[in-house]
């Protein structure tokens, strides 16, 4: 008699093929008690995960009421995720567009594409109450996008800053559960693509000190939840974070070559549940070649307060062959802990056409792996000030 295939298999096929282009990725996940914990999670976690560029603009103007007119300052700032304390100037306005390409493919240091839960078989709760194991289950996301963000000099202290993303993510999930009792195999294999708007940003930037030892700015940052969560394009959640901004004074290596440090760091408070917030935090450097370009490097960091998941968020009945006893344990090895991610930035500005339009490009590393992370986040962009 041919082998019947285990309803928990069975379910897991139909929670993942079908008709991906009516669902979210989070219903493609299911909402079933084995897999629904993990599209939570992404859904929780991917959208903070995703970068934002500085509002800062690329250089600032001051007015020289010699002249009666705006003169630019000297340096082009090179970082593109620090912001810095100098304002852009009253009256001026600045607008960037710009393109990076986030492919999600680590979970706590783990090939995303490659998970597996083969060691203990998880138990089918339905009435037939047979084993499975995941050989594979495999997921990835890639994430175009593209930011268009513009700043104004409201006085020659103050800046306001618009960032609002357009995001077309590509989700895939490729699973393979295997019947312990009949060695039985079920593949299943689902793609869908969305296209949204992101998290858009209210940013706005006082300066405070400017001086002999250096320059520091309060920021105070709102993020409205515009983005679908439920398709890893945004938290879902209003938060408010206030910030400050260093810099120290520009130092001369050599004519020609310059230094300058700066240093940022806030929190950004989830308003309706504080533990779900965190502080984000960086440091870095721009090292100005001429008047034309500028380098850069930075440390940044992004600390959670709390874990993603109660305890026992990803836990699954499980038996152990050898001596039949039942246990729980987390499925896939995931683990709910609270995340610190770190990056590495580098890139910088060039001037390309009067004082007036510049480009940058950029390029994020992962320092450490927890959580959802990116092997590398290429960034490239255009802005202009007027």
């Amino acid at each position: 008699m041919r082998q019947r295939v285990p309803l928990a298999v069975l379910g897991l096929a139909a929670l993942l093929v079908g008709r991906a282009e009516a669902r979210t990725f989070r219903e493609i996940l299911g909402r079933r008690a084995i897999t629904e914990p993990v599209g939570q999670a992404m859904a929780v976690s991917i959208g903070r995960s995703l970068p934002l560029t500085a509002a800062s603009a690329g250089l600032s103007f001051t007015f020289n009421p010699e002249t009666h007119a705006f003169e630019r300052e000297t340096e082009i700032l090179g970082q593109l995720f620090l912001e810095r304390p100098r304002p852009l100037g009253r009256g001026k306005l600045n607008v960037s567009l710009n393109y990076q390409f986030v492919r999600i493919d680590e979970v706590d240091g783990a090939d995303l594409d490659r998970l597996h839960d083969t060691r203990f078989p998880i138990v089918d709760r339905t009435p037939q109450h047979r084993l499975f194991t995941l050989p594979r289950f495999g997921l990835d996301l890639d994430t175009h996008q593209v930011t268009t963000s513009a700043t104004y000099g409201v006085t020659d202290s103050l800046d306001l800053n618009l960032t609002v993303p357009v995001l077309y993510s590509d989700f895939a999930v490729h699973a393979v559960a295997r019947d312990r009792l009949t060695g039985q195999m079920q593949h299943s294999d689902v793609r869908s693509t969305k296209l949204g708007i992101g998290d858009v940003f209210v940013r706005g930037k006082q300066r405070l000190v400017h001086g002999a030892f250096g320059d520091l700015a309060a920021g105070l940052v709102l993020r409205a939840p515009a983005g679908n969560q439920d398709n890893f394009q945004g938290t879902g959640r209003w938060e408010l974070g206030p910030h400050l901004y260093g810099a120290t004074p520009s130092y001369a290596l050599r004519p020609g070559v310059r230094l300058q440090g700066y240093g940022n760091g806030g929190v950004g408070f989830d308003v309706a549940d504080a533990e779900r917030s965190e502080a984000r935090f960086g440091f870095g450097v721009d090292c100005a070649l001429g008047e034309r370009a500028t380098v850069a490097a930075a440390v940044l960091g992004r600390e959670a307060f709390a874990g993603i998941a109660p305890p026992g968020f990803f836990d699954v009945e499980r038996v152990d062959p050898a001596t039949g006893r039942h246990f729980r344990a987390p499925l896939l090895g995931l683990q709910r802990d609270r995340v610190s991610a770190y990056d590495l930035s580098l890139g910088g500005r060039v001037e390309l056409w009067r004082d007036t339009l510049f480009g940058y490009v950029d390029v994020l590393l992962p320092i450490n792996d927890d959580g959802f992370r990116s092997d590398v986040v290429p960034l490239i962009g255009l802005e202009a000030a007027f």
